[in-house]
């Protein structure tokens, strides 16, 4: 036995967190071959945040699922199989929903914007993230992953051999790395003194959240038809805007089959606009801002709170680097930005997907080198750049009407686009089994995935500037929106979704535009873009209905489920 191998530690990877970046990590780690020890310092069933899905994760956790062999992965990407395999207890989300307010007054009907999930990419989820989380730590152990529950960890401590990490009972354990998935107070980021100060980030923002009982549907406070939507509020992840801030209204309630009472609530605001008012509890701020709300009120008139609110400070953190001699800080023990936009599943599987291979050929070669890992911390630190300028031009936009329906536009291209290219990749890899197609994405991940077409990101990176004199006062809004929209009427690189014509506020991904999507890109859309949204819309349709994916029968239990008759037997009885 060599002297190196002697020295070396039983663990090959430590993990502090067992929250999805955590577990999921382990998962493959450990799938793969990895002697993998997860910390905890708590207990599974546990609280958190971060509900809601969106296309782009769902896919990118498909392939995480594909390339490192972890099939249960893809029980998170439909809400029939997250239902069927992982919870009944969660949500479903058919659409991202946003309604703009103005203190004092009812919601303008006009002044509003959804974005159906398209069905061709499976619905989306609202996941009840106790039991998401209990589960994927059960997937971990299932693959090998060893799990310590209430250990804290105080101290870590890298040398040229591995990572001693201390309890705060002064228990010790030795890994060949760790890696840091714990959040805000990560023991890293403490001992390396990695947090910036002050933060880089130029978005500011606080959140006062929990889950309550008694939330009205927005959909029951106002007449029926009023906005003209596809589907109910109620069905997708409800945001309600207004200027210095936003609500989530996150349902588990909102679908024939429920069985979990449960509303997530969060309300986010610029403190620098709404500064945290002295000497009031967390509900009685909560009540007295929605007071100035008219039609937010409603939906809270009968609501109550089932746990304590959590009421923050400024949410957002950066790192000076995420990586060092043997370790990285991943997820939230990097960074955070705001909830806006639900990125942060997003987010971590990027980093998942990006680290586990780097990670796994690190263990075989028995080389933990920091140049190894540097894109890990590029993607990282990109990412929460990215998210930044997104959120903070987002909230910026958030004062004028005008201007926020025309930010938001830019920002649905952007998700457009960059999920057709995961679309595509995710596909190729189905069809190849050959890792290298995914290639393309590692270098667009740490720019917000956007599509590597250089019109498309001067836009971007014109209509930020734009938004950002107006945060600095060198634009007036509406002169901003105009400009804006000057901008997406000009650019030939737009699918015919509605996101160009003023009027259309409702932006579906039905059949039909699917097939005038087609025609455009082979006729007269420009060749990278009209052969991004070709495949993107045709190569993973071939595999919609694929096994691992597709649960006919659960899909048919929640249509049959909605019928008031039929369905009476797949339904929870009401409480009496």
């Amino acid at each position: 036995m060599t002297k190196s191998s002697k020295d070396r530690p039983d663990i090959d990877v430590a993990i502090l967190g067992s929250g999805v970046a955590g577990t999921a990590l382990a998962a493959v780690l450990a799938r793969n071959g990895a002697k993998v020890l997860i910390f905890d310092a708590g207990s599974h069933p546990k609280f958190a945040i971060g509900e809601s899905t969106i296309p782009y994760t769902s896919m990118l956790m498909r392939l995480v699922s594909e390339r490192y062999d972890v099939p249960d992965l893809k029980m998170m990407t439909t809400f029939h199989n997250a239902q069927a395999n992982i919870s009944p207890n969660g949500g479903i989300k058919k659409n991202f929903g946003f309604l703009y307010h103005r203190e004092g007054e009812p919601q303008n009907p006009a002044e509003c914007h959804e974005f159906p999930i398209p069905k061709v990419t499976h619905t989306e989820n609202h996941f009840f993230r106790q039991d998401l989380d209990a589960w994927l730590l059960t997937v971990a152990m299932k693959y090998g992953a060893k799990v310590r529950q209430e250990a804290r960890i105080v101290d870590v401590e890298s040398d040229d051999h591995g990572v001693t990490i201390v309890s705060d009972t002064k228990e010790q354990w030795r890994a060949r790395f760790v890696v840091d998935a714990s959040g805000f107070r990560s023991p890293i980021a403490t001992k390396y003194g990695l947090r910036e100060e002050p933060s880089r980030l130029r978005h500011h923002s606080r959140s006062i959240f929990t889950h309550m009982v008694g939330v009205t549907p927005y959909d029951d406070t106002v007449p029926k038809g009023i906005h003209g939507i596809a589907d109910t509020w109620h069905e997708g992840t409800l945001h309600h805007v207004f200027k210095g801030g936003w609500l989530w209204v996150i349902a588990f309630d909102n679908h024939a089959r429920a069985t979990n009472p449960l509303v997530s609530i969060g309300l986010q605001l610029d403190p620098r606009i709404h500064p945290k008012p002295k000497g009031m509890t967390a509900d009685e701020e909560f009540r007295s801002f929605i007071d100035r709300f008219p039609s937010v009120r409603k939906q809270f008139v009968n609501a109550r709170p089932v746990r304590e609110w959590i009421s923050t400070g400024r949410l957002q953190y950066s790192p000076k680097s995420t990586v060092g001699n043997r370790y990285c800080l991943t997820s939230h023990a990097a960074g955070f930005i705001d909830p806006l936009f639900s990125r942060g599943m997003s987010n971590t599987f990027e980093i998942i997907n990006a680290l586990s291979w780097r990670l796994l050929e690190a263990l075989q070669e028995d080389d933990f080198s920091v140049e190894r890992f540097e894109y890990v911390q590029r993607l990282e630190q990109g990412q929460l750049d990215f998210n930044d300028n997104l959120v903070a031009n987002a909230y910026t936009s958030f004062g004028d009407y005008q201007l926020w329906d025309a930010w938001c536009r830019v920002w649905a291209l952007g998700q457009i686009l960059a999920t057709m290219e995961i679309n595509r990749a995710y596909a190729k890899l189905l069809n190849s089994q050959d890792k290298s197609v995914l290639a393309p994405l590692e270098k667009i991940a740490p720019d917000g995935a956007l599509p590597d077409y250089a019109p498309l990101r001067e836009m971007y990176e014109q209509v930020s500037l734009t938004v950002r004199d107006v945060a600095e006062g060198r634009r007036d809004s509406g002169a901003a929106a105009d400009r804006i929209r000057g901008l997406i009427q000009a650019a030939d690189f737009i699918p015919p979704f509605g996101l160009d014509d003023p009027d259309c506020r409702f932006y579906e991904g039905t059949p039909k535009v699917a097939l005038r999507s087609l025609r455009w890109a082979k006729s007269d859309a420009p060749d990278y873009i009209g052969k991004l949204v070709h495949e993107g819309l045709t190569l993973f349709i071939r595999h919609r209905f694929d096994r691992a994916e597709y649960n006919l029968a659960e899909e048919l239990r929640y249509a049959l489920a909605a019928r008031p008759l039929l369905g009476r037997r797949l339904r929870v009885p009401a409480p009496m």
